[in-house]
């Protein structure tokens, strides 16, 4: 009896060891990271809120978020731009807060698969790659955010009929043609939601003097979204700050104006898109219009946006189940894959 106990504490203890290993969407808004054998443990805005006086770190993620909310003097920092690593030490930070609740778990060293959009240069890779191994991964594997979205969209990557899939995210488009579980033809934008708010922002401050709220940029962004309906115009209510006074006050926008505010980085979006469509060799291409374009990313889910892309590519479109959980659903795939396979070993 005694040693069968012990060969159950020993092989449970194995167990703890061995799992989970960590899938990252290590994205420019948001940061989601999956556990094997515990789920999403991670979900929350890719922020970190800075103490001015001292430099030092007050709170990530959802919490630093929600501090600066409330603080319009607060000092927010987020590690990526333009979906890539640009401060390691702020991503190291941020990672090692929601890896260590993989630690608790019971894994000290786990083995992490993070994303990266596929236009990520050697250097952004490798900054990605050290903040994930600075936050306590002992072993990283960095896989194309668009192979990991259309897993997570539910696309048969192994079909040998080409399927083109857009994640459009924060702060990269990246487009993607996939046939046989490989990437034959990509393309990515450093362009991408965050533009499309700032562009509202900007817009707002240089035509009203008002520098609109975060969440209040948003907003319109969302119910405006990509469209072109310039008939039927509509007002929004929204808040900001009067930039001579500096008092809180309230103001009326029209469709119009955010409809024109959004309509420069809309429209480097859609012709990225085009032209890769244009670009694809003849039998791509036929097989590209049999299968249409799949939408994945906080963009997939902008007011008319499938509409603007299927007039633009004469393409059918369709956005993804669960557009913004995508990349790391379909991560999470991936690492189970990985293990088998033993990329670890790499």
């Amino acid at each position: 009896m005694l040693s069968s106990l012990t060969t159950g504490l020993a092989t449970g203890w194995r167990n703890l060891l061995a799992a989970p290993d960590l899938a990252i969407d290590l994205g420019t808004a948001n940061t989601r990271l999956y556990a094997r054998g515990h789920g999403l443990i991670a979900d929350e805005p890719t922020l970190l809120k800075i103490q001015p006086d001292t430099g030092a770190v007050e709170a990530v993620g959802a919490r630093a978020a929600r501090l600066s909310k409330h603080d319009q003097f607060a000092y927010s920092v987020s590690p990526l731009h333009a979906g890539a690593v640009a401060d390691v030490e702020a991503a190291t930070t941020l990672l090692k807060s929601f890896v260590g609740r993989a630690q608790k778990l019971g894994v000290l060293k786990p083995r992490a698969l993070a994303c990266a959009p596929t236009d990520a240069c050697d250097e952004e890779r490798a900054a990605l790659v050290e903040a994930t191994r600075r936050a306590g991964a002992s072993a990283v594997v960095v896989v194309p955010e668009p192979m990991a979205a259309a897993i997570g969209a539910g696309l048969d990557v192994s079909s040998p009929y080409a399927q083109m899939l857009v994640d459009i995210g924060d702060g990269v488009t990246d487009i993607a043609v996939i046939r046989s579980g490989a990437l034959v033809t990509t393309s990515a934008v450093r362009t991408a939601c965050s533009d499309l708010r700032h562009c509202v922002s900007q817009m707002i401050a240089f035509r009203y003097g008002v520098l609109l709220f975060a969440d209040e940029a948003e907003r319109l962004t969302r119910m405006v979204g990509a469209s072109r309906d310039y008939e039927h115009e509509r007002l929004f209510l929204t808040e900001g700050t009067d930039l001579l006074t500096g008092e809180s006050l309230s103001l009326c926008v029209s469709s119009h104006d955010v409809m024109e505010a959004v309509e420069q980085p809309l429209e480097i979006i859609v012709d990225a898109i085009h032209k890769t469509v244009r670009e694809l060799p003849l039998q791509t291409s036929c097989e590209v219009i049999e299968n249409g374009i799949c939408l994945t990313g906080g963009g997939a889910q902008l007011q008319g946006i499938s509409d603007r892309l299927a007039l633009a590519t004469s393409l059918s479109v369709r956005a993804a189940d669960d557009p913004l959980r995508a990349v790391i659903n379909g991560a999470c795939q991936m690492l189970k894959v990985g293990i088998a396979t033993g990329i670890w070993t790499n």
